[in-house]
């Protein structure tokens, strides 16, 4: 498996993960103190080419070069950006990359080796600021038979989806209206009840003194239900739904105004606005299935406690939360057996099929299907892998 050094929760907020590694922080404004080294500038330190290891090959970075680009550039799926950043751990911030400084890139892009076939979509660029780009996706198929790891999810499974988090999580700032007056209001309301989407302006309630600088970028998020354990009947917490990301254009003490860069929900007044941390895609490289012979693995176990679709028969594609995250040993980039304990006594569990673990926090975590045998559902039990 391969796993990025610094693959951070949605919650990174109130808890951070544990980094594989030197720690890396990631923001949406540019490193001060810059400094000469050799012929340009850069925050950073960057290591001599020469130190390289073998096996390896350096790239300077050019103007209008960011790491999604880079990605793409070398691995032929934009979504690898995370191992060029695992790699060249004297960067900081995956958003600001300086030109003149050096990369070590690794792998099959350091010997010249051609990429398997690949489809094309457009996503956006969440390592450069939010750019719509052409992105290069691979198949689950066509990366493990090329022995490659593969992105486990895309952009929209977590910054569409939310997370399990406590039942009343502070969060301050909330839109309190729109700019469209007009249209946002229905005929006999004294208030604004219609959402918004992307491209349109908003009010936020917060500002300066409740942390909010022009530039930065929020989740938009809608406290939702309340999540029970599935068999006990325990309150595991709420699921708090991401409904879309919003830029901060201007910031008063109190009051700002933002733009809608991306709605995956309208969005309406009252929805909370929640720090956007940087969320790496997790990478990994696919294993064979367990098998129906295949004996159970006696790791971390747990249950299927939420899911984004329906409550019954979840195939390969759907996002869900699980009751296992961090201080359970499960990080982003594990694999986990789904599995049903039959009602008949001494017969074999039924083997359902596999989940991978997308964002993690500290006792539960998100995950989508990757495999599967028969459709899974909610209270359905898992295993690390």
């Amino acid at each position: 498996m391969v796993r990025v050094r610094s693959v951070i929760p949605v919650l990174v907020v109130l808890a951070a993960l544990p980094v594989l590694g030197a720690s890396k922080k990631s923001s949406t404004r540019p490193p001060s103190h810059l400094h000469k080294v050799g012929d340009h500038f850069t925050p950073y330190i960057p290591p001599d080419p020469a130190a390289f290891p073998a096996g390896t090959s350096a790239y300077t970075i050019v103007k209008g070069d960011t790491l999604w680009a880079l990605g793409q550039k070398f691995y032929g799926n934009a979504y690898l950006w995370p191992q060029l950043w695992e790699a060249n751990t004297y960067i900081t911030d995956a958003h600001w990359i300086y030109p003149g400084d050096p990369l070590q890139v690794q792998g099959e892009a350091a010997s010249g080796s051609s990429t398997t076939e690949t489809r094309t979509t457009v996503s956006t660029d969440t390592s450069s600021g939010g750019t719509t780009v052409g992105q290069t996706v691979m198949t689950a198929e066509q990366n493990n038979a090329a022995g490659q790891p593969i992105a486990l999810g895309v952009e929209s499974d977590i910054y569409c989806w939310g997370y399990l988090g406590d039942l009343d999580e502070t969060m301050p700032n909330r839109i309190a209206g729109f700019e469209d007056v007009e249209l946002k209001f229905t005929p006999g309301a004294k208030v604004q009840s219609e959402g918004v989407g992307t491209g349109e302006l908003i009010f936020v309630d917060g500002g300066t003194t409740t942390g909010i600088n022009a530039g930065d970028t929020y989740l938009v998020v809608m406290p939702a239900e309340v999540v029970h354990h599935p068999k006990s009947g325990a309150i595991l917490g709420r699921h708090y739904d991401f409904r879309g990301r919003v830029k901060i254009l201007c910031a008063g003490e109190t009051r700002s105004t933002a733009l809608v860069t991306q709605a995956c929900k309208d969005l309406h007044i009252g929805d909370r606005l929640k720090p956007m941390p940087e969320i790496p895609i997790p990478l990994a490289r696919l294993t064979p299935m367990n098998t129906v012979c295949s004996p159970p693995s006696g790791k971390t176990a747990g249950f299927i406690v939420n899911s984004k679709d329906f409550y019954y028969a979840l195939g390969e594609g759907n996002i869900l939360e699980i009751d296992l995250g961090r201080d359970d040993l499960v990080q982003p980039g594990d694999f986990l057996t789904v599995y049903r304990e039959l009602p008949e006594k001494g017969v074999p569990r039924q083997l359902l099929g596999e989940i991978g673990v997308l964002t993690a926090e500290a006792h539960s975590a998100t995950a989508k299907i990757v495999r599967m045998r028969y459709s899974i559902k909610v209270g359905d039990r898992i295993e690390l892998k």
